[in-house]
């Protein structure tokens, strides 16, 4: 095997090795830490911001209370229906109906009307942070006497000013305090009120204060925002109610008062059925007692106008009987009164939502159990309405559950009905019965008989009456019981929940590694420039010559005798291995391009000649790029003759335009002189291959400085005077698709002996493969470390 191979799969640094291996975290781990100032920069940025969002964000107290829902069970009504099994289904379904309840605009906005919210006090610090004062804080109250019918139109600025005193206060009016005296009426665009001390204020209160006047409708529906309601547990009738609030005790009274007004609301939609039944019946007795009255009047002018004392005794019975047959049916008839007029609900459409009596002479279990559940369900879809859609499916169910009951209720009527009727006929022939054997009383007597039979039903049915009253009066009595049991009162954390400073902090730690990271993945990942020798040796099967290092010096020399910089060691680390590559047959003309202007194949070509004139050999460099020269510019001399005067003046000759580098012996140099109008046609001159032929002749080394290959064809054109190219790749400069073009024209053979030199790579950041001699002292060489150099 030649050396030239050897040394050819020594330089592709494990090419085919890191192919085959599945991750290479040395390499992961150098892309990042190249962008170690971008993730410092990114931490501070978000740690400052979170650190700055906590400090002026207002922190929030988590306020919860306890309470269990009193479940209504009927046992009756449960005895009687088919599906009693369902009782624990229906017990949650209620307690999810009261949820909605609890959680609803209507029932926060009745306790905020209930509690002195209509002022919200602050006090501002240094930094402008407003932190909300409450209850004992506050040693002022304000009483409103009067609010302007534009409270709804808030001006821009709308908070007020106060500065308090001993004797009076001071009220900011447009830009200037104006004094005022407590109780003193005020005046602004809320309305007219006044401002007076109260039994907090002390000589350590604060002096400097601001108020809001409060729109209760918006404060309930910030507090019914901030409301949560759930089950302690899945099958439990127990919730938890819990808010976010600045001030705890402010929290804990809102939640306080809405249990309060929750039940009270409870209670008073309760008691609306024996309402609804008292007023029913009072409405009968009114008219039962005028009939009762009349009764009596006209048995009174009877006896006065017939000189009657009483009947005699044998028809005592008769009368006994009769008013018992009677009072049975007038009892009857009522019943039959009272299911008349349910039915009438139950068929009127103007009745809807209205709760049916249910405590009246309505003598069948199972129909007042009906009666009783279709009444509490339509006291929840009242209630439940206020914050819940009618297309809602709570309140689908709830309609198709009151339709199921209607039907029931009417088929149990109905049922009633029939058995009243049969009854009825067996009373009234039992009366008829009865009449007729009366009938053989005298008329006189006969007469007062039968308006005594009348007083007697009507007594019968005003003491039935009556005691159905004051049946539902204890009923109305017995319904003051809360509907929900405070397990726990209003209780606060002693830290705030929000904001959560742990959480921020680690969100911003989160942010401050995860958007760099991101950046460096898409930008090492998605990013179309060569960043580290891996992307090249990726792309291209071909050993890379060296690299060489990033110099933040502006020098354009960076290699001399006595010099062992790292970036002058790489040098001589090329030069080395360009000769050890080409042993067999010496590389006297170099070539030296690229695939676009700025990646620094000028100033390689330059030093790379220097390297090779340490040696002691007698190197050239031709500044062959016609169309932007740079090397005589960078280095500061003259451009004098050059190759486009020697070949467009025949009386020249190759050591007319050759110049001397007085700083570097045995090295010189030829300048592209004139730039010429058409350089592809003059390197095809016989003149150059006369220059080119002098040269290898009279030269160790042909250094060729000449255009970019992926920019024009002059370097193709010179390809026939080179015996080794050099391609010149810059680190974050070059694109990946120029390496699909070095292979192209290796594939096709345009260029001879191709060889990438990687540029302007940074130390310590898995760039360096083979950087021999790093760290040498220029003045003191560590004579312990092998140097291939031979100078």
């Amino acid at each position: 095997m030649k050396r030239s191979d050897i040394l050819s799969d020594l330089l592709m640094d494990g090419t085919g090795e890191e192919r085959s291996k599945p991750m290479d975290f040395k390499k992961i781990i150098f892309q990042y830490l190249r962008y170690w100032w971008l993730f410092l920069v990114s931490l501070v940025l978000f740690g400052c911001i979170a650190y700055v969002y906590i400090f002026f964000s207002t922190p929030l107290y988590n306020v919860s209370s306890t309470i269990m829902i009193k479940v209504d069970k009927n046992s009756d009504f449960t005895q009687n229906i088919v599906f009693s099994e369902l009782e624990g289904f229906e017990t949650t379904k209620q307690v999810e109906n009261e949820i909605e309840v609890l959680g609803s605009f209507s029932l926060m906005r009745d306790a905020i009307e209930e509690l002195p919210l209509e002022t919200t006090f602050y006090l501002e610090d240094s930094y402008s942070r407003r932190r909300e004062i409450y209850g004992w804080q506050v040693p002022v109250t304000v009483s409103i006497f009067h609010v302007n019918s534009v409270i709804y139109e808030e001006p821009d600025d709308w908070a007020v000013y106060l500065k308090l005193e001993d004797d009076g206060l001071l009220f900011l009016e447009g830009d200037n305090y104006n004094r005022y005296s407590y109780g003193d009426t005020l005046q602004n665009w809320y309305g007219s009120f006044s401002i007076n001390k109260n039994e907090y204020f002390t000589n350590y209160s604060p002096k400097e204060m601001l108020f809001f006047f409060n729109n209760k409708d918006n404060l309930a529906g910030i507090y019914s925002s901030r409301l949560r309601v759930s089950l302690s547990s899945k099958f439990a009738s127990v919730l938890i109610l819990s808010l976010l609030d600045a001030v705890p005790d402010k929290g804990k009274d809102i939640i306080n008062k809405l249990i309060e007004v929750y039940n009270k609301q409870a209670v008073r939609e309760k008691n609306t059925t024996a309402e609804n039944t008292i007023a029913f019946i009072d409405n009968q007795l009114v008219t039962l007692i005028d009939e009762l009255k009349e009764v009596e009047r006209e048995i009174e002018v009877y006896k006065r106008e017939n000189n009657i004392s009483g009947l005699g005794i044998e028809y005592n019975s008769f009368v006994e009987n009769s008013k018992s047959y009677e009072s049975e049916l007038s009892r009857n008839r009522i019943q039959m009164e009272v299911l008349a007029s349910i039915e009438n609900y139950l068929d009127n459409p103007q009745s809807e939502g209205v709760e049916v009596p249910s405590t009246l002479s309505i003598a069948d279990a199972t129909l007042s159990a009906l009666i009783s559940k279709f009444n509490q369900l339509q006291s929840d879809k009242a209630r439940i309405s206020r914050t819940v859609q009618p297309s809602s499916p709570i309140m689908m169910g709830i309609e198709d559950e009151l339709a199921s009951l209607k039907r029931n209720i009417k088929a149990n009527i109905n049922n009633i009905k029939n058995s009243l009727e049969i009854e009825n006929r067996n009373l009234s022939q039992n009366i008829r019965q009865i009449d007729g054997r009366i009938s053989r009383v005298p008329e006189i007597e006969r007469g007062l008989l039968e308006l005594q039979r009348t007083q007697s039903r009507k007594q019968e049915q005003f003491l039935y009456l009556q005691a159905k009253r004051e049946e539902s009066e204890l009923s109305l009595a017995a319904t003051t019981v809360a509907n929900a049991r405070v397990i726990d009162k209003a209780s606060a954390g002693n830290s705030p929940s929000k904001p959560n400073k742990p959480l921020f902090y680690g969100i911003a730690l989160i942010l401050g590694f995860g958007l760099p990271f991101g950046f460096v993945y898409l930008k090492s990942n998605l990013g179309n420039k060569i960043v580290q020798k891996s992307d090249i040796s990726e792309i291209l099967n071909k050993p890379i010559l060296g690299e060489i290092s990033h110099s933040s010096e502006k020098e354009f020399l960076v290699i001399t005798k006595n010099r062992r910089s790292p970036i002058a060691e790489q040098f001589r680390l090329v030069r080395s291995n360009l000769t050890f590559m080409n042993e067999d047959e010496p590389s006297k003309v170099v070539m030296v391009t690229s695939s676009i202007p700025g990646e620094g194949k000028t100033f390689f070509s330059f030093n790379l000649a220097v390297s090779l004139s340490l040696t002691g050999k007698k190197a050239v460099v031709l500044e062959f790029d016609l169309r932007k020269p740079a090397l005589f510019h960078n280095l500061g001399m003259p451009v004098g003759l050059g190759i486009s005067d020697f070949v467009n003046d025949e009386a020249l000759e190759p050591n007319d335009i050759i110049q001397s580098f007085d700083a570097i012996e045995g090295l010189k140099l030829v300048s592209c002189g004139e730039i010429p109008e058409n350089p592809s046609e003059m390197i095809l001159s016989e003149r150059v291959e006369r220059l080119f032929g002098f040269l290898r002749d009279n030269f160790d080394y042909v250094i060729v400085d000449t255009a970019p290959v992926g920019t024009v064809s002059d370097a193709l054109s010179l390809a026939r005077f080179v015996d080794t190219t050099l391609f010149i790749v810059r680190y974050n400069v070059t694109d990946k698709a120029n390496l699909e073009f070095f292979r192209e024209m290796e594939f096709h053979k345009k260029l001879r002996n191709m060889y990438i030199v990687a540029n302007d790579a940074k130390v310590g950041l898995g760039h360096y493969g083979y950087a021999y001699g790093y760290g040498y002292d220029a003045e003191k060489p560590n004579k312990s470390k092998k140097s291939y150099s031979k100078t």
